[in-house]
């Protein structure tokens, strides 16, 4: 990697938490604003009840990945966090692929597999609404980035593993709940960060369901 120089020094900067971006030191991959603006309607959408329950698969008493990915009503915090923790470095990769390539097949695959569809009675935000949300991101982050650059944090990004994932933030509220999870190539500063969250709203029978994937 001596083709970028410094650019891969560490500069030793503490993340702030909101401050998570997807930066190769500051000023040399530049973060894409476009596709901002999910977190407000999902938050709203949290905290009212939804009146038709989703096809998903049944669970006991642990993250069901065969369909929609669902937990029951009474769930461990610290276990579902752990769960969804190779998820996570599924989506890093995913993610660098997709500025690698500019090709979303592979996100668009997972949301459409894990992800709850909304209906006529539900405020699901539904798979075309986070695909395209995607997307958006992605054209964004290529048209003010160089090949070179996002080749060179695609690569890095890839490196992920699910014991190299940090867990960044867990929140449950009345009828939603969050898990936030980061992950730094060791060549890259606090800049190179990337995180992704999982945003799960409750369903009228008690079950929690994935409702909305972003990346910070």
């Amino acid at each position: 990697m001596k083709e970028v120089g410094n650019l891969m020094k560490k500069s030793g900067k503490k993340l702030k938490k909101g401050m998570v971006m997807t930066m190769i030191v500051a000023g040399t991959l530049i973060l894409s604003s476009m596709g901002v603006g999910a977190e407000t309607k999902a938050a709203t959408n949290k905290t009212q009840q939804i009146t038709k329950s989703a096809a998903v698969t049944q669970v006991a008493a642990t993250v069901s990945k065969k369909g929609v990915l669902t937990y029951p009503k009474k769930f461990s915090m610290k276990k579902v966090t752990s769960e969804l923790k190779p998820e996570a470095a599924k989506l890093i990769k995913i993610y660098g692929n997709s500025l690698n390539t500019g090709k979303t097949t592979s996100f668009n695959s997972y949301v459409n597999k894990h992800v709850v569809e909304h209906g006529k009675n539900d405020f699901f935000l539904g798979h075309k609404y986070t695909n395209d949300n995607y997307s958006r991101k992605i054209k964004g982050m290529r048209k003010v980035n160089s090949k070179k650059i996002l080749s060179t944090y695609s690569k890095a990004l890839n490196k992920v593993s699910t014991s190299k994932v940090e867990v960044y933030d867990t929140y449950k509220g009345k009828g939603f709940a969050t898990f936030t999870y980061q992950y730094r190539p060791k060549e890259f500063d606090a800049f190179g960060s990337i995180a992704i969250k999982f945003s799960f709203t409750q369903l009228k029978n008690g079950k929690y369901v994935l409702e909305y994937l972003y990346y910070l």
